[in-house]
């Protein structure tokens, strides 16, 4: 792995924490909303709830799964492929 490629993945996984973060300071003010919204209509309320829990739980998965993804590769670079005496890749067998 290049030193390019080691930045680009860090530049990613900052961009992925300030995403976090906009996350946050956007669904706090949501779930009150939500709740506030709970009071008035009780199926509105709900709806906006579970709105508010679905975006929450899947921003931070899939941001999350992505920072981890980019360390992980940072930790351990992929291998060159092994090549045979023709300098061609090997063949995977089953």
């Amino acid at each position: 792995m290049g030193v390019a490629d080691r930045e680009q993945l860090e530049a990613w996984i900052a961009q992925s924490r300030r995403t976090q973060q906009r996350l946050r300071y956007a669904l706090v003010p949501a779930a009150l909303a939500a709740l506030a919204v709970l009071m008035w209509s009780r199926p509105l309320g709900a709806l906006c709830l579970v709105s508010v829990a679905i975006v929450a739980t899947f921003g931070f998965w899939i941001t999350g799964g992505h920072i981890t993804e980019w360390e992980t590769k940072i930790r351990n670079p992929p291998k060159p492929p092994e090549l045979n005496q023709y300098g061609r890749r090997r063949r995977e067998r089953d």
